[in-house]
């Protein structure tokens, strides 16, 4: 071996360590999910919530992967990395919330003070399945809970108590008042919209006065309660003055209406999710919260299940209440509740459609296209067909019809249509 050979050897030997806040870096980058580990404002995608969890939770899950290899390469990787490894925290099953236990109650051994792991945790997503959940396990997740001083995004789904009542189906107030107590200043999202339990009204009160900075609350139906038979007893809403969307249902409303009928308790709302369910709900209450409490709402995402001759009702409601809407999403069973001739409220910009029946005939298309040539709205600048299956069935097994339904529009049509992607539908 040369002189030169050795000196470079010995060179490469005795460089200096890599700076660990470049591994920081890197790891940050190689781990991160935007958008999904912080509340940076309402979320970009119009599908609904599931579809939109089911993308989330594969990301978060992937990104879950990377990180659990980073720390197993050495042990200065492992000091480094950990706090990566517990900024999201997923939860698909109850076997594993004991081991969880234990290790949330070890010490993270790359921070700069000695801090439990937990205290890096940003997200928790409770996603469990199995119907023998037992209350043990609930009150497991309770004591995980305040293991975690700083969440800000938290999402439930999970199945009844063996033993609880069909109809009462509540989730355990010791998980309730663990968020409330344990990261209730620092929770931004809270997202119970497709577990079976769900807190009754009264706990769901005490987590929103305990998080001042919510902006982001998805719970439309409250589980029923005995303290509800009380009116002495019920606690009066919160003037949530940073929430920004809400996810309610009409038949339900009652739960987030205050003492005050007159006092708008929302100031700060910009995006209403509402369900629209038989039989309609078009009643003095309704249409006096949205007016009160929607006028500033520029988006709304409405889940319509009646009957085609009653959108337009939900539209005029919306025209009267919602002022400064410019993003309207409506989700629908199949494109033959789409009516003709239906008019938009005035301000609206951008109609999103989804169709939760993905393989339409032939028929469904023509009066969505019939719709389309004979819809009002005079800033209307963009309609979007949301599902990329509905898309994909409309373009590879009804080509010609697109076609032929596309140029019989050119002439009376203002406005783009566009795929799931924002693209021209017929590029």
């Amino acid at each position: 071996m040369t002189f030169k050979a050795i000196s470079n050897d010995s060179t490469a030997r005795n460089s200096p360590p890599f700076p660990p806040e470049l591994w920081l870096t890197i790891f940050g980058l190689a781990t991160d999910v935007p958008g999904l580990l912080s509340y940076d404002g309402p979320t970009p995608s119009d599908l609904p919530r599931p579809f939109v969890k089911e993308h989330e939770h594969k990301l978060l899950a992937e990104s879950l992967i990377t990180k659990r290899n980073i720390i197993l390469v050495c042990k200065t990787w492992h000091a480094l990395a950990t706090k990566f490894l517990y900024r999201s925290v997923l939860i698909t099953r109850p076997a594993t919330l004991s081991s969880l236990l234990v290790a949330l109650d070890s010490r993270s051994p790359g921070a700069a003070r000695s801090v439990h792991v937990g205290w890096w945790t940003r997200r928790l997503d409770v996603l469990i399945q199995d119907d023998h959940c037992e209350a043990s396990d609930y009150a497991l997740l309770a004591n995980i809970i305040r293991r975690f001083p700083n969440l800000s995004i938290v999402n439930l789904s999970m199945p009844m108590l063996p033993d609880n009542d069909s109809w009462l189906r509540q989730l355990p107030e010791s998980v309730v008042i663990a968020l409330a107590e344990s990261c209730g200043p620092s929770l931004r999202v809270f997202d119970c919209s497709e577990s079976i339990l769900r807190p009754c009204r009264e706990d769901l009160m005490k987590l929103i006065a305990a998080a001042p900075n919510l902006s982001v609350l998805r719970c439309p139906i409250c589980s029923p309660s005995a303290r509800d038979k009380s009116p002495c007893a019920r606690l009066d809403v919160p003037v949530m003055t940073k929430l920004q969307s809400v996810s309610l249902m009409s038949v339900f409303l009652r739960d987030y209406l205050p003492d005050d009928r007159e006092a708008n308790h929302f100031p700060a709302l910009r995006k209403l999710t509402y369900d629209c369910i038989p039989p309609p709900f078009l009643d003095h209450t309704w249409k006096h919260f949205m007016r009160l409490s929607c006028a500033n709402v520029t988006t709304v995402h409405l889940d319509y299940s009646l009957q085609a001759d009653c959108l337009q009702k939900e539209l005029d409601l919306l025209s009267e209440c919602c002022l400064s809407l410019n993003d309207l999403v409506v989700y629908i069973r199949s494109w033959t509740e789409i009516n003709s001739n239906l008019t938009l409220p005035p301000s609206v910009s951008y109609l999103g459609l989804h169709s939760k029946l993905h393989k339409a005939a032939a028929f469904h298309f023509k009066q969505l296209f019939a719709a389309l040539r004979t819809i009002s709205g005079s800033k209307l600048k963009t309609v979007r067909l949301l599902h990329a299956d509905a898309v994909e069935d409309l373009r590879e097994n009804h080509r010609v019809l697109l076609e032929t339904e596309l140029a019989d529009s050119s002439s009376c049509v203002t406005f783009r249509i566009e795929d799931n992607e924002g693209h021209l539908l017929m590029a």
